[in-house]
């Protein structure tokens, strides 16, 4: 019986130990309603609204090609310094308590666009010339550019990759990326990583799980879940 008593007091104290909560800074400065609203959370200094979570050591920012801005909590996936471009934004993420301010992804070479414009940015996506004599499309979706890393099929809520989804190629993708959420299986990612991961590598929790991948356009088979 002591025994027993002794062994309960130890698994409630590492139950206590490896509960992770995490506080990060959650707002948009996006009207639009889906987010907490905040004018201000486009600052890159931003200090205002919080949330915490238990179970999530991660914060995230994303930088929309419109200018918008949305900081909040992300899942463990996402290791600290991840940054990959989706086709419509720019998400990067650190772990610590209220992480995610002071940056606007700059180690992804980032410009953010003005706030309310639809400009695309245009100086992390890069192609170089194909000679005269050469298709730059077929060069573009069939070859490898070992300036411009992997090139990695780029959308959101596509859960299959269908003919005429454009591949993107942006300076240091080491990795393509897939990630599917739990509560909605059609809500699928696909884009590239600046983290380098194992070829196959599969990480989940509660809320998602991503594969990665090492060679070029390799994130468009449908995941077996």
């Amino acid at each position: 019986m002591v025994i027993l008593l002794i062994l309960a007091v130890l698994c409630c104290s590492l139950l206590q130990v490896t509960t992770v909560e995490i506080t990060c800074y959650e707002c948009t400065d996006n009207p639009d309603g889906t987010h907490t609203y905040d004018s201000l959370c486009g600052s890159y200094h931003y200090q205002g609204h919080t949330e915490n979570r238990n179970g999530s050591d991660t914060c995230g920012i994303q930088i929309f090609d419109n200018g918008h801005i949305y900081r909040f909590i992300a899942g463990n996936i996402f290791y600290d310094g991840e940054c990959y471009y989706d086709g419509s934004n720019t998400a990067c993420f650190c772990k610590g308590v209220l992480c995610n301010t002071d940056s606007f992804c700059a180690q992804c070479g980032y410009p953010r666009p003005t706030p309310g414009t639809t400009e695309a940015t245009t100086t992390t996506v890069t192609t170089t010339p194909a000679p005269p004599t050469t298709d730059a499309t077929t060069t573009m979706t069939t070859t490898s550019d070992p300036v411009h890393g992997v090139k990695c099929f780029s959308c959101v809520g596509c859960f299959n990759v269908e003919e005429g989804t454009t591949p993107v190629v942006e300076d240091g993708f080491t990795s393509c990326m897939t990630t599917v959420y739990w509560q909605d299986r059609s809500q699928v990612i696909r884009g590239g990583s600046y983290q380098e991961h194992p070829d196959g590598e599969c990480i989940g929790n509660t809320e998602q799980f991503s594969c990665w991948c090492s060679t070029d356009l390799c994130n468009a088979d449908a995941m077996d879940m």
